[in-house]
């Protein structure tokens, strides 16, 4: 099987962490003061990631292979942060 082009495997990038990561779900239980791991924060701010990937992918800017390596290194600290440690 062929290898996607960059702006569709961008695509089945976002699609994969829109489904596999928890949007939306409230973490106030989890809070114990610290900051610097907190699900709310990462998710926020990946949810802000990806909506600016998606309208880049809009407007027709393809993304490089380094962008989708740091998008999806970002998804996959964030699943362990917010996911595995719960």
């Amino acid at each position: 099987m062929a290898k996607p082009d960059p702006k569709t495997a961008m695509e089945l990038l976002i699609k994969e962490a829109r489904e596999k990561l928890p949007f939306g779900m409230s973490f106030e239980c989890y809070c114990d003061g610290h900051c610097d791991e907190c699900p709310d924060k990462l998710l926020e701010c990946l949810d802000m990631t990806l909506c600016d990937w998606e309208t880049r992918l809009k407007k027709g800017i393809a993304p490089t292979l380094g962008e989708l390596h740091a998008l999806g290194r970002d998804c996959r600290q964030v699943y362990e942060i917010v996911v595995t440690n719960r």
